[in-house]
């Protein structure tokens, strides 16, 4: 029989218990440093923290440098949690997610993405979603990709309101598990806009024969009058 001191097991069980405490201390530290963040940003600003654009950043540099047995998708919701968490720490909001046919593919979409600290409300309809969020100053909403909408609910989009500011998920791989695709909408604060894509409303007034570009993906269609 081996002596524990020099079991293998014991020894690759050390290790990793020395690896969970130094990724506990530095959440911790991160911690520390939101809470800098946060005393250095008080300002009277209104809009969402959300920073796509950051969070877009940093979740391709976690995909290029991921290697080893780990999948990415759980690599990839563990950083969102994190991220999604000190976000609301910094600046506590509520996620509104369109529910409708989808409620429970829809919520597994925004805990995969935001965790379980960060509240979530349902909406039975996209548009309402976008209500909720023009009415806060700093929520965010989750709506599904559906290529043939019930109504056009971006009519409540705008410049002076809430945007389309990402798509997920982020990293679309097969067998994610959770795929289903959706907009988050937002309020942005300051430069958190990011003109990485260009969404187009395109409306009755510009006719059936408006030319989009060719690269220019179809998110939803709404057929009137038949």
């Amino acid at each position: 029989m081996n002596d524990a001191a020099t079991d293998p097991l014991t020894e690759i069980r050390r290790d990793i218990d020395r690896i969970d405490e130094a990724m506990h201390r530095l959440l911790m530290e991160r911690g520390a440093v939101i809470d800098r963040l946060v005393a250095i940003k008080r300002t009277s600003e209104t809009g969402s923290a959300f920073r796509p654009a950051r969070e877009a950043e940093m979740m391709r540099r976690l995909a290029d440098r991921h290697e080893g047995r780990l999948p990415l998708a759980t690599a990839e919701h563990l950083w969102r949690t994190i991220i999604a968490t000190f976000t609301h720490v910094q600046a506590p909001f509520t996620l509104h997610v369109e529910q409708g046919s989808d409620a429970l593919a829809m919520h597994d979409l925004a805990r995969f993405h935001v965790g379980f600290d960060v509240p979530l409300t349902g909406h039975a309809t996209p548009a309402r979603v976008v209500e909720a969020v023009a009415r806060a100053s700093g929520d965010l909403g989750l709506v599904r990709i559906d290529a043939e909408a019930a109504g056009p609910w971006w009519d409540g989009l705008g410049a002076d309101g809430p945007r389309v500011m990402a798509r997920l998920p982020f990293l679309p791989a097969g067998g994610h598990p959770a795929p289903t695709p959706a907009l988050v909408i937002a309020r942005p604060a300051g430069g958190a806009a990011s003109s990485e894509a260009t969404v187009w409303a395109i409306g009755d007034e510009d006719g059936p024969d408006v030319a989009l570009p060719a690269e220019a993906e179809t998110l939803s269609v709404v057929h009137r009058g038949g």
